[in-house]
């Protein structure tokens, strides 16, 4: 069905640029990918569902950040795109060694996945949740802000461009000899070297809403994704049942992402008067927060789990597998309070 409405905007407005296609085959609002599939854990892992470390130690790293703000009567927390809740329940959990901070938490999770909402209300306790679909339906607080996206922005629409012997293209998907098919629209003339490169306007978008909310709230604002900070070329790929596919296959029923640019992201923050400390590797900033001695606590409490234990450290740290090319970049204000994780 999806497929079919794709073909008939083709042949209605011509090529789809690469960002709409993503966009009606991700959030359409019958058929999209995540509005109707729960993804997680079916056609990829997450850094939460590889091990309750990860939102454990995102818990202690906030906790520290109630800390440095001088422990607040009120916390405005926000998670975006919080998956099955894996991350929230355990963030939450380890939270529980400071009973003032959870009493001060107001819990706020963007999602647009009834299937996924359902899991997050069965998983998520301790506080008072309310969902939104949009970071910009969070009620504005006078109380500062900790908000969280894990692998949030990888997801987002994202156009790709080409530019070869000064004219300008846009990658498109269209019909070819009656079958979907990627293709390079036209543009205009564009002096400059040949390339090829991704621009991300929804991201700018969504972080653009962040800003403004720690530039009148205060606070920090932690994404953790996989990307680069300077790069060029294309990105897009699928996954279907947890293999590589391709994007024009199974519409609607796969995983698209394309790699987070954080050189972009951290120029927009520091344009608008914001700190940022960041991308730095997964791996580091883990270790940086405390991941071997949780790992080491979690084998001592537990001997029979030591091997799976090991084997998530490894997965989320090694170089080869989530450590280098997931980073983590902080977004925070005031610039006196650094946020713990991002030291050399």
């Amino acid at each position: 069905m999806l497929e079919d409405l794709l073909r008939q905007e083709i042949k209605e407005k011509g090529p789809l640029p690469q960002n709409r296609f993503m966009e009606l085959a991700l959030q359409h609002p019958l058929y999209g990918y995540y509005r109707a599939h729960e993804g997680v854990g079916q056609d990829f892992t997450t850094a939460p569902e590889i091990s309750q470390m990860f939102g454990e130690l995102l818990g202690l790293w906030a906790l520290d950040y109630y800390e440095k703000l001088g422990r607040p009567q009120a916390i405005t927390l926000v998670e975006l795109g919080p998956g099955r809740g894996t991350l929230m329940a355990d963030f939450l959990r380890a939270a529980k060694v400071s009973p003032s901070f959870l009493r001060a938490l107001t819990l706020h999770l963007v999602e647009i996945n009834p299937v996924l909402k359902q899991k997050q209300q069965q998983l998520v306790q301790y506080v008072a949740v309310e969902w939104h679909e949009k970071i910009e339906d969070i009620p504005l607080s006078s109380a500062p802000l900790i908000m969280i996206a894990n692998e949030f922005f990888d997801a987002l629409p994202t156009q790709c461009f080409v530019r070869q012997e000064n004219i300008l293209y846009e990658r498109a998907v269209g019909l070819h000899e009656d079958a979907l098919a990627f293709m390079l629209n036209p543009l205009r003339q564009d002096k400059g070297p040949n390339q090829m490169w991704e621009e991300t306007p929804a991201a700018e978008a969504a972080l653009q809403a962040i800003v403004e909310r720690l530039l009148k709230q205060q606070g920090v604002f932690l994404c953790c994704d996989y990307g680069y900070e300077k790069g060029e070329g294309e990105s897009l790929q699928a996954l279907f049942e947890g293999k590589p596919s391709s994007p024009l296959v199974q519409i609607g029923r796969s995983d698209l992402t394309c790699h987070v640019n954080f050189g972009r992201l951290k120029e927009v923050a520091l344009s608008k008067g914001l700190d940022v400390l960041g991308p730095l590797a997964q791996g580091k900033f883990l270790k940086n927060i405390g991941l071997d001695l949780r790992a080491e606590t979690l084998k001592h409490n537990n001997p029979l789990k030591r091997a799976s234990v090991e084997a998530a450290v490894v997965r989320l740290t090694h170089p080869r597998h989530m450590g280098e090319l997931f980073k983590v970049m902080a977004v925070f204000s005031p610039p006196s309070l650094k946020p713990l994780g991002f030291e050399p």
